[in-house]
């Protein structure tokens, strides 16, 4: 057993590269005997603040947990790897990825402090070690062999000694520029790659979504069209980012004081390209929905999003598919019948450029919940009659168990409710039993609820809301999505799985992590200089049981 942990914390100064030594075995056929010489920047570069900061927030995630016997566990094994005696363990350290034509070159790097403390550490795990020169070493097991050169103080490994035949950059103001922001990071330098390599990546992505938009076998047409409409459009964007883009970075950090943690996905667009452009339009809308917004809820998912034209060409054709389901709406001289006109005022929502929705779970922790929200839309008065009409053609069709018109009203808007079939237990326990779906228009917003007796109070609460004065703007945000894995969890009953059950243990775990201050989950997209951030922001709660989950293994081991 102690020989296991001793190997397993040495190889902590390896881990990386020795994943890049199957990496680079795997790919050795595919790399020519002359390839042209690869840029001086690396095209990515995966860092690690520090050995320090990585500590630190692994004790941070016990603390949370009130696991700190994992902490003393921990600095177990670094003192059996003797506290990884040679390596400065304040700077940064990782992977940098060069590209050799388009096949990836990974080299590990680490800092150094004393590069024979350093190799004495290694040989813990267990390695043989061999000096070639002064900058040179080799390190051996089982017949494998990485190769080292020390570059001031920094040691770079890989298992093809050719790819270190090359003048590195200095790693230092890469991992520091990473470690201000981040305690783990990947950066692609899309900025390195030339015209011609972007072009081949591009030709590659696009035969690759050709070939994956192919009509599949049974697959119904309209099924087709919608999936086709909305997979050309996420290609374009796609290609866009790769031939606009400046760089792509995903970074995760600790944030002790917040009592948070976060991941983050930014990526900067080239300076006046399109991009950049539609990177900064995404900030201009302001939701109509802001009061609705407001106070805490089970789930929120809302967006205020400027549609492109191509965007606004795949919602159009979405729009289209499902009015060429509609028989009476699809015939030629259908031009007056009101779904038709119901199809012709969202054809016209689409083309406004601008797509405004809010969705939200409302109710009390353990339920019942009530699915509420609102589509703001150009025309509503033309929409009216159509959806009394469409709401009659999805009861002949089957799509619901009975419908009623103008089951209710509320502020001149008329509501139509829908009886959803019965999909048993899951969805009667989310809404406290069998739920209805209601649908209404008024002159700006299709209002829609799903739940039970109470829905449309729910509803009715939201709409009041949204005609008071906004008080306290909030801030523009494209997209946002909140859950509460409490208010969720609760829903369970407390017999559910038994304590012996496997499923059972782990929300039993759950529920000890997370409470309803502590359990939300934010993820958001933003603006940012030339660029967009989307950011998944982590509660307490996941921080704690993430430290739960690791304490135990290391307990167990």
């Amino acid at each position: 057993m102690q020989r296991r942990l001793r190997k397993l914390i040495a190889f902590t100064v390896v881990a990386l590269l020795c994943s890049t030594s199957l990496y680079n075995r795997l790919s050795a056929e595919e790399t020519t005997e002359t390839v042209a010489p690869p840029p001086e920047q690396p095209f990515a570069i995966v860092a690690v603040a520090s050995i320090e900061r990585m500590l630190n927030a692994l004790d941070f995630s016990f603390e949370a947990a009130d696991r700190m016997a994992a902490s003393e566990a921990i600095g177990g094994y670094m003192e059996k790897a003797g506290d990884l005696k040679g390596m400065d363990q304040r700077q940064g350290f990782g992977v940098m990825i060069f590209l050799a034509g388009i096949t990836p070159q990974p080299i590990g790097f680490v800092p150094v402090e004393n590069i024979n403390d350093l190799l004495k550490t290694i040989e813990i795990g267990p390695f043989t070690s061999k000096k070639i020169d002064d900058e040179h070493y080799e390190l051996k097991q089982n017949g494998e062999s990485i190769f080292v050169k020390t570059v001031g103080r920094y040691a770079f490994f890989s298992n093809d000694q050719t790819a270190l035949d090359r003048e590195f950059p200095d790693p230092a103001p890469m991992t520091a520029a990473l470690a201000a922001e981040y305690d783990v990071a990947a950066m692609l330098n899309l900025a390195s790659l030339p015209d011609d390599k972007r072009d081949i990546f591009a030709t590659l992505l696009k035969a690759s979504a050709d070939t994956n938009l192919q009509r599949r076998d049974n697959e119904p047409e309209s099924a087709h069209r919608v999936r086709k409409a909305l997979g050309e459009n996420n290609a374009r964007l796609l290609e866009q980012v790769l031939r606009q883009s400046q760089d792509l970075t995903v970074g995760w950090k600790m944030l002790p004081q917040q009592r948070k943690a976060a991941l983050e996905i930014r990526i900067r667009a080239r300076p006046g390209s399109e991009l950049a452009t539609i990177y900064e339009e995404l900030q201009t809308g302001r939701s109509q929905f802001t009061n609705f917004l407001k106070g805490d809820a089970p789930l929120t998912f809302a967006s205020t999003w400027k549609l492109d034209k191509p965007g606004q060409e795949a919602f159009a054709e979405i729009v289209q598919v499902l009015e060429d389901s509609i028989p009476a709406a699809a015939e030629e001289d259908a031009a007056d019948d009101p779904v038709a006109r119901l199809f012709r005022a969202a054809r016209g929502t689409v083309a406004t450029g601008q797509l405004d929705f809010a969705l939200r779970f409302l109710g009390e922790p353990g339920g019942p919940f009530v699915l509420a929200g609102g589509l703001k839309v150009k025309d509503g008065r033309a929409m009216r009659e159509g959806l009394s009409e469409l709401c009659l053609y999805w009861l002949e069709t089957g799509a619901f168990s009975d419908v009623e018109i103008e089951a209710d009203e509320h502020n001149g808007i008329q509501f139509h409710r829908l009886d959803v079939r019965e999909g048993g237990g899951g969805s009667e326990r989310v809404y406290g039993g069998p739920p209805s779906m209601y649908l209404g228009v008024d002159d700006t917003t299709l209002w829609m609820a799903i739940g039970g007796d109470t829905a449309l109070p729910r509803l009715f609460e939201q709409i009041d809301a949204l005609a008071e004065p906004v008080e306290q703007p909030l801030p523009a945000v494209p997209l946002q999505f909140v859950v509460n894995i409490a208010d969720w969890t609760s829903l369970r009953g407390d017999d559910e799985d038994g304590e012996n059950n496997r499923g059972g243990r782990f929300f039993a775990r759950v529920n000890e992590a997370f409470s309803q201050d502590n359990a939300a989950l934010r993820i958001d997209i933003k603006s940012i200089q030339d660029g967009a951030r989307l950011r998944l922001e982590f509660e307490e709660g996941f921080i704690r049981f993430f430290g739960m989950s690791v304490a135990r293994r290391l307990m167990r081991e």
